[in-house]
């Protein structure tokens, strides 16, 4: 049987998906990398090519999702045909994760996962700082919003909805939740000095 030759970047993807995937339903401690070449069909050594360890995997599958996530957020930032009140409501209140996003969360929403969440958490506030913080200032300029410290009110706006509405901290219904993301808009209106609430 010829051997099939993949692209590095596609064959580093599949591992990434596979492993996560095994993670969700297994566990992590319970997986091995046995577990995962075994389901690609693959030898071991694909597996040790791309990355050191099942720990490397978890962190490669987070930055991948982030990478993800940021390419959608810079280009909300830059839309010009939005407020600065919907762009904050698009990439705070109404992000919704892809599959994929998804298989992750519902790794790092494990109780034996805590730590991990918890870093994973404080990484996606610290890299979404600077584009709310963008998103503020421009806000400030065209008269929509009257606030003297945007960076600290896109901190406080971040880390607020980030937690209030992790469904792996908090267990709301639908319906609550979606109270909660109403009254985040006008929380949001009333903490930057808006005119939308």
């Amino acid at each position: 049987m010829p051997r099939i030759s993949k692209d590095p970047e596609v064959r580093r993807n599949e591992i990434l998906d596979v492993a996560m995937e095994l993670f969700k339903i297994k566990g992590f401690e319970h997986t091995s990398v046995s577990d995962i070449v075994k389901k690609m069909g693959v030898a071991q050594g694909t597996f040790y090519y791309y990355f050191n360890s099942k720990e490397e995997v978890v962190n490669a599958a987070c930055e991948r999702t982030l990478l993800s996530r940021f390419a959608d957020v810079k280009s909300t930032t830059e839309n010009a045909g939005l407020t600065a009140f919907e762009k904050l409501s698009k990439i705070i209140l109404e992000a919704a994760p892809t599959p994929q996003e998804q298989t992750v969360l519902d790794y790092l929403h494990d109780a034996s996962n805590i730590t991990l969440h918890q870093k994973w958490k404080v990484a996606e506030i610290k890299a979404l700082i600077p584009y709310v913080a963008e998103i503020v200032r421009q806000g400030v300029k065209a008269g929509e919003f009257s606030i003297k410290q945007p960076e600290e009110a896109a901190e406080f706006l971040l880390v607020g909805a980030a937690f209030w509405l992790d469904d792996g901290i908090f267990k709301w219904s639908d319906e609550e939740v979606a109270t909660k993301r109403n009254a985040l808009r006008w929380i949001f209106d009333q903490l930057l000095g808006g005119v939308n609430g």
